[in-house]
Parts: structure tokens; C-alpha cells; sequence
């Protein structure tokens, strides 16, 4: 198989996990020969077929025995084991990491995991108090701050502040072992020596001046302003709903999260806009670098503005030596979520307009100018449309910011997702083994929500907290939240949507022509009738038309069936 001076034309890539597997396969094919295949095999995906014997690398002695306990022997012509290193160019984030609390390691192994640890006292980050977390490890203690070596999906829950230093690649004398292999050592030896002693001083002057510039952000003010910190804890998953309204904001936001558009968040307060600009930013390209949150609302323009852009040593009175990186540089490479954008000044709103199109910021008592690559999400439960016309938000800024624009429905408009809401809820938040009765349910069902989900969340809480049985009932819920009357009483009997109405009148139409009503039969029948209603819609109608008497149901022959009240209400409502 020799040929031009190297053996195989086919090197297979064994990996613990995909992103590791993609990291390296880059690093090597920027050194060997142009015509080498890479091919690529993770542990623990779905294999590909492998045909003959190949000369193999695998990232790591982990890897390797997994490989063997898969069969994989029979496939290794020969093979290298790589050694790698943490010494990346993203290896400043970390330098002003505190010294007097336990940070995690996160890894997706126990011994890649150790490994880090090692790697990073090795090369002089022996000061932090890093603990060992992967995969069956159990966290004993409250931590807060987590480094993970390019695995942020293995990150547990809890963590305020998350800091991806990147995939570890192979070290140089994993490389020089690879060129010996290929005969390429004399031609790439002297590019790969000058590349890397580039990258060395490059990564020595990031720490330098991270060393210079940066010091701790104030606690209470950066809590206040930034809310969870630098990760994202929401995925699309997370956001409950199969209304078309919330369907349609969903499918829009998971387009644009493909693409780098600055987007802009509009709904009430409530409806989810940090969780739409976390899923976004987790289902972006920048999902592995930091997420940052600010909230306009929280501090006056004076706090927001050196927090944002930073500031210089000496800028203002209690200025910190040696100044401070603002939020904007802090989120390099990832995502800034802008809350409550309304809020913002004129003044503030004018030097945003400039960071987002010019892509610099320039820090507080500073006179150059400092290049970003961050993703802005902005969010606002306020008209901007309005506030243009009453002269308090640019008309530019605006049209910067909405170059994808998201509506986020409120919950009086997708009513038909409660239930699938407090189900939700009932099985990560609340205790499972109690239940809401119908008549709690009719009132959740008839309640406008001014408060969207926030309100909704905060109702069940009040309402399990109280609740002294197994059954959520009317008196457990708020009394000051919700009409009294909805709280003290079920709904009246003639309070019934049109949507209702037409259910009620397809279990009559269904059982006169002596069908079964039933959420297909009651589908099928009002889209022949033109009626948009989804059958999951009609399940959440069934259920609430269930709990006013309008409808009973049984086992046998009948199925769905009209009520005495039930009949008296079409009658009242359908004299002819």
C-alpha cells in the first residue's frame, strides 16, 4: 500500500464523542498529506462499516480499550494512542477564575476528566480548585463556576457560570509521530513548528492582557445585571406548547437559530423571551461559547454602560486597577441577550446602534476601538413601533435589531397548551402524586393570564403549596390573582367559547347519525365543516366542556355523550 512516500491513503479516527472526533480531524488535516481520508469512528455513536485494516489514531487509552471491547481489533493494521493537551488559544478565559472556590471540570470521561486537571497544573493552572465531573458522577457539594474541555452538553444542573476552553488536541509529540508515519516529518515539520510557537505567543499575550485588564465583575452588580451568568440552560425542547401560535414562533426561531441574524424577541412579560433566546443561542454554531444576559431594567445607564462595554483604570471615581472587560467582550464568540431593550436611554440606545453595526465596542474612558464577534438576541415586552413614534426608541436601532423578528404569543391566545403545561410541571416541579381537579382546571381555562406563563407557574406553586389532600381544589388557588367568583364557584353555565359550542353540536350531529363521538369522529367532522380546531385543541375543550357538566362519558356503545345541560344549552343557544 506504499506509495509517494507514505503508507495508507486512509486513516481511521477513533474519538469518545463527535465534536472531539470533528476537532481533531481538523487538526490533522491541516498537516497530512491532502489526499489521506480521515475516517471518522465515535465510541459511543453509531458505527460506521469498516472493510480491511486500517492505521488507526485514537484520542485517547480509554478509547482504545472501548474500541477493542467493541471488536475493533481486528480492524488496526497499526495504530498510535494520542496524547493531547488543553493549551489552546482559549485557554485566557480561565486566568481570572477565582482561587478561594471549587470549580468543576467537566468532561465526558472520568480519566478525560483527570487528564484535564493534569494537563492544565502542568502548564500552571495548579492555583484553581478544580473537581473531577463526567458522566455517573454524583455532585456532592453546591459549585457554581464549571471549565469543561469543549463538552458543555455534560454540564449538571445548577451551574451559574460556564467556561469552554475547547476540545484538547493532540500534542506536538503526537504530531511528530504522525509525520514520522507519513514521511512527511522534513517538508511539514518546520510549517507546523512555526504555527504552533505563533499560536504559544498568541495565547501569552491574551493572558497578558487579561492579566492587565480584567478583574473580578462585583458580584451584586453583575448578579442584578446578568442574570445566570455565561450559560444557556434552555433547549427548544423546553418549550411546551403544541398550539399553532406557539408552533409557528417556535418553527421560526429554530430557522433563524441556523443563521447569524441579530433577532428581536416582542411578547408580553411572562411568555418566554429568555427561554426563545437561550434555545436559540443552544441551537446555533455559538452553542459552545458563552451566552450572556443583560436586563435593561435592572441598573441606571451610567452602571449598564460600563458593564456592558467596560471600562478603563482611572475612568471614573472607584474605577478597579486596571479597568474591566465588559459583558460584549465577554461574550466572544457566543451570544448577548439584550432584556428589556425599551428600557434603554437614547444615549445608550445610539452607542448599542454602533456596536451592532460596526461590530466594536469602545470601553468607558478608552480611545480605541475593540473588534467583537457576538451574536445579539434583544427582547421587549414594550411597543417599539409606538415608542418610535413618541420619539423614545430609534427608528435605526429598531430596524437593526428586528433582522429576524419573533411574536411570542401570550397564554390568553394559546389557551389549549395548559394542559399540556401543568402536566409538564406536574413532573419536574411539583409532586406527581397529587392531581387538579376539573373545576381548577375550568378556571385555568377561563382566566386571561395577564401574566402569561410566569403567572400560571406561580399560580400552581401558591396552589401546591396550600393544597392540604391529593387534589389541587378551587380554594387552594391565589385569591387575589383571579376573579373571586372563578375561585369560589365553577364557570357558569352559558360560558362557552364558539369553539365549545361547535364541539357540543358535533357530539349531537355525531350521535344523531349514530356514530361514536370521540376526538377523531368530532375532528374529522369539523373539518368537513371547516372548522380550524386541532385535535389536541379538542382534547383540552373535551376535557374542560367535562368539567362545566356538559358532557359525560362511558366504555361502552356511546361514547361522548350530551349532558341534560348540555342539550339545554344548545337548545337555548340554537332555538330553531
Amino acid at each position: 500500500m506504499e506509495r509517494d512516500g507514505y503508507k495508507e491513503k486512509k486513516l481511521l479516527l477513533v474519538a469518545g464523542s463527535i465534536s472531539t472526533q470533528k476537532s481533531l480531524a481538523k487538526q490533522l488535516s491541516g498537516f497530512l498529506p491532502k489526499d489521506i481520508e480521515i475516517i471518522p469512528y465515535v465510541v459511543d455513536e453509531i458505527q460506521p462499516q469498516l472493510q480491511g485494516k486500517y492505521f488507526t489514531v485514537f484520542s485517547s487509552e480509554e478509547v482504545y480499550s472501548e474500541f477493542l471491547h467493541q471488536g475493533g481489533g481486528d480492524f488496526i493494521e497499526d495504530y498510535i494512542i494520542g496524547t493531547r493537551t488543553v493549551l489552546n488559544s482559549n485557554i485566557d478565559k480561565i486566568l481570572t477564575l477565582p482561587r478561594d472556590q471549587k470549580i468543576l471540570l467537566v468532561a465526558d470521561s472520568k480519566i478525560s476528566a483527570l487528564d484535564s486537571i493534569d494537563n492544565l497544573r502542568e502548564i500552571g493552572f495548579g492555583f484553581l480548585q478544580l473537581v473531577p465531573f463526567y458522566p455517573g458522577c454524583s455532585l456532592t457539594e453546591v459549585i457554581r463556576i464549571a471549565i469543561t474541555p469543549g463538552e458543555p452538553d455534560q454540564i449538571p444542573a445548577g451551574i451559574e457560570a460556564v467556561y469552554n476552553i475547547g476540545t484538547r488536541l493532540f500534542d506536538p509529540s503526537t504530531v511528530v509521530r504522525l509525520m514520522a508515519h507519513y514521511g512527511v516529518l522534513e517538508t511539514e515539520i518546520y510549517d507546523y513548528t512555526d504555527t504552533f510557537i505563533k499560536s504559544l505567543l498568541d495565547t501569552a499575550t491574551q493572558i497578558s492582557n487579561v492579566a492587565y485588564e480584567a478583574s473580578r465583575v462585583t458580584k451584586s452588580v453583575h448578579t442584578r445585571l446578568a442574570g445566570s451568568g455565561y450559560f444557556a440552560k434552555y433547549h427548544f425542547d423546553d418549550i411546551i406548547g403544541k398550539s399553532p401560535s406557539i408552533l409557528r414562533a417556535k418553527s421560526i426561531a429554530q430557522k433563524i437559530s441556523t443563521s447569524d441574524l441579530t433577532v428581536l424577541l416582542e411578547g408580553e412579560n411572562g411568555t418566554g423571551k429568555e427561554l426563545f433566546a437561550s434555545a436559540i443561542h443552544q441551537a446555533s454554531d455559538r452553542s459552545k461559547y458563552p451566552f450572556v444576559a443583560i436586563n435593561f431594567s435592572a441598573l441606571p445607564d451610567t452602571l449598564v454602560e460600563s458593564e456592558l462595554f467596560g471600562y478603563e483604570e482611572g475612568a471614573f471615581t472607584g474605577a478597579k486597577k486596571g479597568g474591566k472587560i465588559g459583558l460584549f467582550e465577554q461574550a466572544s464568540g457566543g451570544t448577548i441577550f439584550l432584556d428589556e431593550i425599551g428600557d434603554a436611554s437614547l444615549t445608550l440606545q445610539a452607542k448599542l446602534l454602533r456596536v451592532i453595526q460596526e461590530r466594536k465596542i469602545m470601553r468607558v474612558g478608552g480611545n480605541k476601538n475593540i473588534p467583537i464577534d457576538v451574536r445579539v438576541i434583544a427582547a421587549t415586552n414594550r411597543s417599539l413601533k409606538q415608542m418610535i413614534e413618541e420619539k423614545s426608541f430609534r427608528q435605526d436601532l429598531y430596524y437593526r435589531l428586528k433582522e429576524g423578528v419573533i411574536h411570542l404569543p401570550s397564554l390568553a391566545r394559546r389557551k389549549e397548551d395548559i394542559p399540556l403545561l401543568l402536566d409538564y410541571w406536574l413532573h419536574t416541579r411539583f409532586d406527581v402524586s397529587k392531581t387538579i381537579s376539573p373545576e381548577v382546571l375550568a378556571i385555568l381555562m377561563e382566566y386571561d393570564w395577564p401574566g402569561n406563563i410566569r403567572e400560571l407557574l406561580n399560580t400552581m406553586k401558591y396552589a401546591f403549596a396550600v393544597c392540604e389532600g391529593d387534589t389541587i381544589l378551587p380554594k387552594d388557588l391565589p385569591p387575589d390573582d383571579m376573579p373571586a367568583a372563578a375561585t369560589e364557584k365553577s364557570v357558569p353555565l352559558n360560558a362557552c367559547t364558539h369553539t365549545q359550542m361547535c364541539i357540543l353540536n358535533a357530539v349531537k350531529e355525531i350521535s344523531q347519525r349514530n356514530g361514536i363521538p370521540g376526538r377523531a369522529s368530532i375532528f374529522k367532522l369539523l373539518k368537513e365543516q371547516e372548522q380550524s380546531v386541532s385535535e389536541y385543541r379538542i382534547r383540552a375543550e373535551l376535557r374542560l366542556l367535562h368539567a362545566k357538566g356538559f358532557l359525560q362519558s362511558t366504555s361502552g356503545r356511546y361514547g361522548i355523550y350530551l349532558t341534560e345541560a348540555g342539550m339545554e344549552l344548545l337548545i337555548r343557544n340554537n332555538p330553531k
